[in-house]
C-alpha cells in the first residue's frame, strides 16, 4: 500500500516527529537513549502495548534506514510475519513538503485462497485510514511546535543548549 501527500510543513519538522516517536519509543523499550546519529541501523525488541509491557505482542524492530530530513525506513517483525513502513519526504520549494509513504506486510506463512485475498484487502483498507491519521498527528504536532516555538522563542535556546545537571 502506498500513498503520496502534500504536507504544509517542512521535511525537518515531519521528521522532528518521527525522530521524537522512534526515540521514545526505544527508550520505553530498551531504557537507552539513542542520538540521532545512531538510528540508522538501529535493533531492539519490544512488546505490543495491546497486553502490557510484558505480555503484547514480542516484535523485533530494524530501522533499516534514517537520513534525516529525507527517509525513514523501518521493519517490525512479528511471529505471524513482517511490516516494512517508509516515509519518504522531498521539498516541495514553498515551505512545504511531499511525502511518499508505502507499507508492506508479508505473511511468515504462504496465504492462499479467496478468504486470504478478502482479508488481504480489507487489512489494506485499515492499514490505509491508520497510515493517513498518523500523517495527520504528525502534521499537528508538527504545526503545535512551530507555534510553541514562535510564541517563546527561548524554546530554541533551550534546545541547543547541553543539559545541565541539576544542583
Amino acid at each position: 500500500m502506498e500513498f503520496t501527500k502534500e504536507l504544509d510543513i517542512t521535511p525537518e519538522e515531519f521528521f522532528d516527529q518521527i525522530e521524537k516517536s522512534v526515540q521514545g519509543d526505544i527508550e520505553d523499550a530498551t531504557g537507552k537513549v539513542i542520538s540521532r546519529a545512531k538510528l540508522n541501523g538501529f535493533k531492539y525488541k519490544k512488546r505490543s502495548r495491546g497486553g502490557g509491557k510484558s505480555s503484547g505482542t514480542a516484535i523485533d524492530v530494524k530501522i533499516k534506514q534514517y537520513r534525516y530530513p529525507e527517509v525513514y525506513e523501518v521493519r517490525f517483525k512479528y511471529s505471524t510475519g513482517s511490516n516494512d513502513i517508509t516515509y519518504r519526504a522531498t521539498p516541495d520549494g514553498a515551505g512545504g513538503m511531499v511525502l511518499e509513504y508505502t507499507e508492506q506486510y508479508a505473511f511468515a506463512q504462504p496465504v492462499k485462497g479467496l478468504f486470504a485475498r478478502l482479508q488481504a484487502k480489507r487489512y489494506e483498507h485499515r492499514v490505509r485510514r491508520t497510515a493517513e491519521e498518523t500523517v495527520k498527528s504528525i502534521v499537528k504536532l508538527a504545526k503545535d511546535y512551530r507555534r510553541a516555538r514562535a510564541a517563546n522563542p527561548a524554546l530554541d535556546r533551550l534546545e541547543d543548549e547541553p543539559d545541565t545537571p541539576a544542583m
